[in-house]
């Protein structure tokens, strides 16, 4: 499923890459398996309510909805999170169709972290200059990649459908499809040239990984 098209940028990672782990070599066995032991430690995403669908619907043009979550009630502080949840105008419940109801994407930038802004014409990180088209495809400045998407769904709410989000996603979109990826960190590539074991082995995903990714 990985795309063997290279980029500047993508080599010039790689080569970080390859500069780092002949490093680690000389450090040792011990070293590299200290360094590896956090990717095994996998979070699980909790499902949480964003609220009605009938907050969401309607959106004029592009002006996707800030919808703020605590994904873990007992640890409100470091468990919140900000979700923006664009308003297709199409009419399927299921996420992944072509026609699906919403979008809703994170609002952690994919440089350092920092949240971005919706804007007229996509996204604007404030802390770098980080830029984002309407699909959450980087245009401007440092983000290395397009912004992640949450997987949804509806559910019967007391006041009619209420809207959940139930999983995180990295992306990739090429030619407009758009492709899915265990989540990894701001700042670490998804597809490095070459096989899709080399980017698994030099950014190991770090929460969230359950199950196959989905294929639109």
């Amino acid at each position: 499923m990985a795309s063997n098209r290279s980029t500047r940028s993508q080599f010039l990672t790689l080569a970080s890459v390859g500069l780092g782990g002949s490093i680690a070599a000389v450090a040792g066995v011990p070293a590299a398996g200290y360094l590896l032991a956090p990717a095994t430690a996998e979070a699980t995403f909790t499902p949480v309510a964003l609220g009605p669908v009938s907050h969401f619907a309607g959106e004029p043009g592009f002006a996707p909805t800030a919808a703020p979550y605590v994904q873990d009630p007992a640890e409100p502080i470091t468990s919140a999170g900000l979700a923006y949840v664009h308003s297709t105008g199409g009419s399927s419940r299921e996420w992944l169709a072509k026609d699906a109801m919403f979008v809703v994407f994170s609002n952690r930038c994919m440089h350092v972290g920092c949240p971005v802004a919706a804007t007229r014409i996509g996204f604007a990180c404030p802390c770098h200059g980080g830029q984002y088209d309407q699909l959450g495809r980087r245009t401007a400045g440092p983000p290395i990649r397009p912004l992640d998407r949450f997987q949804w769904e509806l559910r019967p709410g007391p006041g009619g459908d209420e809207l959940w989000i139930t999983q995180r996603w990295s992306v990739e979109i090429e030619d407009g499809q758009v492709r899915y990826f265990p989540v990894r960190a701001p700042g670490q590539p998804i597809d490095l040239p070459g096989p899709a074991f080399v980017s698994d082995l030099a950014y190991p995903p770090v929460t969230y990984r359950e199950g196959d990714p989905p294929s639109a």
